[in-house]
């Protein structure tokens, strides 16, 4: 991460905020989407649910309305990928593997290059919120991404999170394994036996990465944890969603780096939040002087 300096990232999510917030339908789609609007006509949210799938069967129940993303209702749809919930929040893992070997052009019968749908780490998790909250560039205040973050420190320090995160990591791993060696069966079995040995060279870094993640999370040592977010409409998702990555170069020897550049770190989130209010509170203290 460090290829785009801090400074950098803050100044790209300021440019994605103040666009944004000057675009004057902006606040109409933001109030549509909180209230679960279907009827609205969406013209600045990116990352809602693709129009092909309205009306279509979610998993879990229901169908999938309009103003839904991938992530409304998250408990509905998707409860084996919560590894913790807080009150207003759930760490859910991350459906892609870390690993660009495993969608690499040869091994896709389309021919095409998937690195970048990788994970961007070894463990690559996500933590959103609870309510339909809009990515970070329309937030009002920082109290979220303090929550979640905070959700995530006490969630890495339990005994339990090492298992919980591997299991997942792994899984992700396997259902990749598992759809990429159906497509090669069916259209390129030729293949399938250099596959297979690329498979096994990956199952054993993971394990080396597990075993790697657990003396960390033993050690409590979190300072190679990141926290981040994708600013709209650099975003896949519309839901507010924090990327936390370990990113030490270690755990993303394999992984995606085709995200960096957008990839804003949470702390950058935070200080133009409190500049913006610091600058408020002054403007108004100016106001009431010359009055």
């Amino acid at each position: 991460m460090d290829a785009f300096p801090y400074s950098e990232r803050k100044k790209l999510f300021l440019e994605r905020r103040n666009a944004f917030k000057q675009n004057s339908q902006s606040q109409n789609d933001i109030l549509a989407y909180e209230r679960g609007d279907n009827g609205h006509d969406y013209t600045v949210l990116k990352g809602l649910i693709p129009p092909g799938l309205v009306g279509k069967k979610a998993p879990g129940g229901g169908v999938w309305g309009k103003s839904d993303t991938f992530f409304t209702d998250y408990k509905i749809h998707h409860p084996d990928q919560i590894l913790s919930e807080s009150d207003e929040s759930y760490v859910i893992g991350n459906l892609a593997s870390h690993d660009t070997r495993q969608y690499l052009a040869k091994w896709d019968p389309e021919g095409k290059d998937r690195t970048a749908t990788a994970g961007m780490s070894y463990m690559h998790l996500l933590v959103i919120p609870k309510k339909k909250i809009y990515n970070a560039v329309a937030l009002n205040d920082s109290h979220i991404i303090d929550e979640m973050i905070g959700h995530f420190r006490r969630f890495w320090s339990t005994p339990e999170s090492a298992d919980k995160i591997t299991q997942c990591l792994e899984s992700a791993v396997q259902r990749r394994t598992k759809a990429a060696r159906e497509a090669l069966a069916s259209h390129k079995p030729d293949l399938l036996e250099d596959f297979d040995a690329a498979m096994k060279e990956v199952e054993a870094s993971a394990q080396v990465l597990a075993a790697k993640l657990r003396e960390y999370r033993a050690s409590q040592d979190d300072k190679i944890l990141f926290f981040g977010f994708h600013p709209a409409p650099d975003a896949s998702v519309a839901h507010l969603h924090m990327h936390t990555l370990l990113v030490s170069d270690e755990f993303r020897q394999f992984s995606t780096r085709k995200h960096d550049w957008k990839t804003i770190p949470a702390q950058a989130v935070i200080d133009v939040i409190h500049e913006e209010e610091q600058h408020a509170r002054s403007a108004r203290k100016d106001v009431k002087v010359s009055a």
